[in-house]
């Protein structure tokens, strides 16, 4: 069974984790494709990169179940924040293979992100963290995955292009353990949005999500 998780969060909000043992074949078959969504595959040379495509769709599409509703497809605007065709809900994905993951609420904006905790972090760590941010983590490879993963949510959140990662998004200093919530905000402007940061570890992976 390729759904690992699929929970919810509260009566607005579910989340869905999957793994990725499906061939390209089998997750076409599995899912409802936008005409959009057909021509931004065909872009995807990769397979494991079209594999990653198509399974954060399943995911969308089985959270789409657990609300109801009959699921259409998703179309992309101008910021590249994927949107619902003929539903007003608010969606996020991403995916790190072999996982992809994806979230729902019915009403407020969301975002999602997956990643691995690996080396290279801590050689960019400084493209992303401010001062205060990368003393917090001491060299812990995978608490800068929480704050790397954390500030990608949140982006997503926010659904505009433009955001700095080290100017823009704040993540308090945070004890780290298997599954926390954590106090952060973004500024736009002279406007502060402060936002309770959900992250857990799951399968070798962090992932952060925010609404």
């Amino acid at each position: 069974m390729p759904i690992t998780k699929l929970e919810k969060i509260n009566s607005n909000s579910f989340w869905c984790f999957w793994e990725i043992s499906e061939s390209i074949d089998q997750l076409h078959n599995k899912i409802v494709l936008s005409e959009d969504g057909k021509r931004e595959l065909e872009k995807i040379s990769h397979p494991i990169k079209q594999r990653e495509r198509l399974a954060s769709r399943c995911c969308v599409q089985e959270l789409i179940k657990q609300v109801g509703k009959s699921y259409k497809g998703i179309t992309k605007d101008g910021h590249d924040k994927p949107h619902l065709i003929d539903l007003n809900y608010h969606i996020s994905i991403s995916h790190c293979f072999p996982f992809a993951v994806a979230i729902l609420h019915k009403k407020l904006p969301v975002g999602i992100d997956i990643e691995k905790p690996e080396e290279q972090l801590g050689r960019i760590a400084h493209r992303f963290l401010n001062e205060h941010e990368f003393a917090d983590c001491e060299g812990d490879i995978k608490k800068l995955c929480v704050y790397w993963a954390g500030k990608e949510a949140i982006f997503k959140l926010n659904g505009k292009k433009g955001l700095n990662f080290k100017k823009n998004i704040r993540i308090s200093p945070f004890i780290l353990q298997n599954q926390d919530v954590i106090r952060s905000e973004f500024s736009v402007g002279d406007d502060t949005a402060r936002i309770a940061l959900n992250y857990l570890e799951s399968n070798s992976h962090i992932i952060c999500y925010c609404f």
